[in-house]
């Protein structure tokens, strides 16, 4: 169009008739943050204390630029320490809070409708996905199906993450989902025929994204983690109880995730998986406190979140911590060390552990007993 002979650059920049290359104008709408909802099991949500590998592929996705909006119904973790029965207790306690928490995971969640458990994620899956509308569905679910209804077949599962698919399409057409393999547990490396039906399902959780994708909602697999080790008993592993993943196991499974969100989907880059010096067990600092008495000490603690135990040791001020020999629960607080000499200084710590994974250790308390 023709413009005035006094119009100046300036004006046109602010009316939005020129632009920049490479900045947004003031009639500009910026691309919106990629929405991925994750739903799943207790494999996904965690529990207090950990950093979840949701935690690990929004830190991958973020560092690499792509922004991402992770959505669901749910920030919370499990509380692994306080919930008892069917009394579930809910956490904020992340190793890291840092990040964006939103997701669509729940302890004990199966992906099929059973007795007792009338509603399934593939049921719920439409009315979620019509709220929040997510680019990305990454599917994460199958394993509680297996482990508790051992009459429930492989085909039966996997025929539930076909309705979980039709359901979640049904609310978003376009919606792009990425269907998870469960990863390896103790359970299945100690039981063959359970092995059996995890590998059959996860073939079929394979075949079912490959003859399901479309142009519109494409589907895509992510396989087991690779050399992910489940025995909590070998010297390095990759889960604290044999099905929840700790530390190395978060970043092997968000690595898998990640890996295939960009070989199919174009979305980040591939996970540049380090595990060298990665620790495992609570991280969460906590104070141990020693009160003196006659010919004895009392020691009271702060927990640590997801902390199931707290190893325990001692030494003469200066000298030799003794070897760590049973743990503690916050049940035996306060804990009573008698037969202690007067007049001689003690030093105590604690270890936090998650079942078999030792972690932070409290601050050393020093105390001297006295008549």
């Amino acid at each position: 169009m023709r413009l005035p002979a006094l119009t100046t650059v300036a004006t046109l920049l602010a009316a939005g008739v020129l632009a920049i290359p490479g900045t947004a104008t003031a009639q500009s709408t910026p691309n919106p943050a990629t929405k991925i909802m994750v739903t799943g099991d207790s494999i996904t949500q965690g529990s207090a204390g950990d950093y979840t590998w949701r935690h690990r592929l929004w830190k991958h996705l973020t560092a690499n630029s792509v922004d991402v909006d992770m959505v669901g119904p749910n920030k919370k973790l499990y509380d692994n320490v306080h919930s008892t029965g069917g009394n579930l207790v809910e956490s904020d306690a992340y190793a890291d809070p840092a990040f964006d928490q939103d997701h669509n995971a729940k302890w004990g969640r199966f992906l099929g409708s059973h007795a007792g458990y009338p509603t399934g994620a593939a049921d719920l899956i439409n009315g979620d996905v019509l709220v929040y509308q997510p680019d990305y569905l990454i599917a994460a679910l199958g394993i509680n199906d297996l482990f508790w209804f051992s009459t429930r077949s492989p085909t039966a599962v996997a025929n539930d993450m076909a309705t979980l698919i039709s359901n979640a399409r049904a609310a978003k057409p376009d919606v792009r989902i990425l269907l998870v393999a469960i990863p390896p547990t103790k359970a299945a490396l100690d039981d063959v025929v359970l092995a059996g039906r995890v590998s059959e399902y996860n073939q079929r959780l394979a075949t079912l994204a490959a003859s399901s994708s479309t142009v519109t909602s494409p589907i895509a697999y992510a396989a087991p983690p690779a050399d992910y080790q489940p025995d909590y008993l070998a010297t390095v592993h990759d889960s604290y109880d044999g099905t929840h993943p700790n530390a190395r196991g978060e970043l092997r499974i968000a690595a898998a995730v990640a890996d295939v969100l960009s070989t199919g989907f174009a979305l980040g880059p591939p996970f540049s998986l380090t595990l060298t010096g990665v620790p495992v067990g609570p991280t969460i600092g906590f104070a141990l406190r020693c009160t003196p008495g006659d010919g004895k000490a009392t020691l009271d603690w702060d927990e640590t979140p997801g902390a199931t135990g707290y190893w325990y040791q001692r030494r003469v001020a200066g000298g030799q911590w003794e070897a760590q020999v049973y743990q503690l629960t916050l049940a035996d607080r306060p804990l009573e060390n008698p037969w202690l000499y007067n007049g001689v200084t003690y030093e105590y710590r604690l270890q936090a552990a998650k079942m078999y994974d030792k972690g932070i250790y409290s601050n050393v308390c020093s105390v001297t007993p006295s008549a």
